[in-house]
């Protein structure tokens, strides 16, 4: 992997995406000659903070203004001071905090990436202890901040984080809704569940009727969803549940992945549902 550092090709092939690229990570600490800062993305990896796009291709380290280190070798070097209150020991490695991994990554990458990041951190079923905040500390931290770049774009993508998305594929939703000019939709609306409990939806726009749904990759094939039952049965029970939410009044719009990256896509389908865009 890098001078010093192996895998077998077997152990390889069997990682999943992150897997691979924490242990990119590894090998990047293992073999620098001072202990690097990891930052931004790669922060973002060891913190378990998801982010928009795939992991990337290199390493992000944080370095003094004044060091000599380069961008090579599948390493990025950004630079900067960091406070001692910013930086902590995950498992040998020294990572940015997770307010401070947020805010560069709000700084430095795209709305649709800082969003998702946010909006993981902002919810409390999703974050883990380490990593959940509040829109308060993130503001206020970047107050901190002696340098004005990226203080807007990152400003921007702090107000616009929820602390109630269900996932990444919800959060990406959100920013093409709001991209695209249709009104702002309320999150996880509580329905009450004829046959006892509740249900939450993922979007909703009262004014207009309209739940939206976003129907991601293997909803009816993972455990969290299924619950003990089999696929077939939980498309049974969301087929009884979208019937008691268009019983209230509602319409109904669904869509997945394909149609969040290909954006016309989703306009078609909420217009079609009689969601008026705004601008």
């Amino acid at each position: 992997m890098r001078r010093g550092v192996f895998t077998s090709a077997e152990h390889w092939a069997r990682l999943p995406p992150l897997q691979r690229y924490l242990t990119e990570i590894r090998a990047v600490v293992a073999t620098r000659t001072r202990e690097p800062l990891i930052s931004h993305q790669s922060a973002a990896a060891v913190w378990g903070i998801p982010l928009a796009e795939v992991w990337p291709a290199t390493v992000h380290v944080l370095a003094p203004p004044a060091s000599r280190a380069r961008s090579k070798n599948g390493v990025t070097v950004h630079r900067c001071d960091v406070p001692d209150t910013d930086i902590v020991d995950i498992d040998g490695m020294l990572v940015t905090s997770p307010a401070r991994t947020l805010l560069d990554l709000a700084r430095t990458t795209t709305f649709a990436t800082a969003v998702v990041a946010i909006d993981h951190a902002l919810n409390p079923r999703r974050a883990s202890p380490r990593v959940f905040l509040t829109k308060e500390v993130l503001t206020e931290k970047l107050g901190e901040s002696s340098s004005a770049r990226g203080l807007v774009r990152a400003n921007r993508a702090i107000s616009f984080g929820r602390p109630n998305a269900d996932n990444p594929g919800e959060s990406l939703s959100r920013v093409a809704i709001f991209e695209l000019g249709f009104p702002d939709p309320l999150l996880q609306t509580c329905h009450r569940n004829p046959r006892g409990g509740n249900y939450f939806t993922d979007f909703e726009w009262p004014a207009y009727r309209l739940i939206g749904e976003f129907d991601g990759h293997g909803k009816y094939l993972k455990d969290e969803f299924l619950r003990g039952l089999t696929p077939g049965e939980a498309v049974t029970r969301e087929k009884i549940r979208e019937d008691n939410l268009r019983a209230e009044g509602n319409g109904m719009a669904r869509w997945g992945p394909s149609d969040v990256r290909q954006r016309q896509s989703l306009a078609r389908i909420l217009t079609t549902a009689g969601l008026p865009a705004r601008r």
